[in-house]
């Protein structure tokens, strides 16, 4: 095998959590008399976790007077409204699935906060797939290369040379160049060709069930 590890992302690349995370940021916004955003807003708000999404939901950002309330208050709410629409992308579960059976060692790297991001390991992926690295607030987030060194730490790999790194957006290829890893980048996730096309992956895929041809 030419990769023996592969590292995921987790918002448009396994999961489709596009609506749940729009629906949840507009109810806040709603609740607190802010204008809410349209799913395409969101889509361009997503890729540097939970608290990037409200800085750049709220009118004022950070300097919004009740920024602390309205992001703790959001993330309690997402925690409990993430699995309304959220789904795996068309093909997801059958390729993790092949991908253990061959072997193959994985683990979720995101930049979604940790209790969400086990709760939806635990409802899609286990036990294919059994560690995820998400923000628990004690490291930085991707695209520093922290979270991918404490993935490969617990999956108690060394040979970063035969780890593939698979994301959809420019965060994703910055993670996995600061990283020193080769990636794949998803055209069917969060992103268009009109921002990754910038970037050089070892190949852009439109169907997860490609990545069974490039590991080998």
């Amino acid at each position: 095998m030419k990769y023996e590890t592969i590292l995921f992302d987790l918002d448009g690349t396994l999961l489709y959590t596009l609506e749940d995370l729009t629906d949840s940021i507009n109810y806040m916004l709603d609740k607190y008399g802010l204008p809410t955003h349209s799913i395409d807003d969101v889509r361009r708000f997503v890729g540097n976790g939970l608290r990037m999404l409200v800085v750049r939901a709220l009118p004022e950002g950070e300097a919004y007077e009740h920024f602390d309330e309205f992001f703790h208050e959001f993330v309690a709410y997402y925690n409990t409204h993430n699995l309304i629409k959220t789904k795996p992308y068309d093909g997801i579960l059958d390729t993790t699935k092949k991908l253990s059976k061959m072997g193959i060692k994985m683990a979720i790297v995101t930049n979604k906060g940790q209790t969400a991001s086990e709760s939806l390991l635990n409802d899609f992926f286990a036990p294919d797939i059994s560690i995820v690295i998400g923000d628990n607030g004690k490291h930085p987030r991707k695209p520093d290369p922290a979270p991918i060194n404490l993935a490969l730490d617990a999956l108690n790999i060394t040979d970063r040379s035969k780890v593939l790194y698979v994301g959809d957006s420019e965060v994703d290829a910055a993670t996995a160049e600061n990283s020193g890893l080769d990636y794949v980048l998803c055209t069917y996730g969060f992103r268009g060709m009109d921002v990754l096309g910038q970037f050089h992956p070892v190949a852009f895929i439109d169907h997860s069930s490609e990545l069974l041809d490039i590991i080998k």
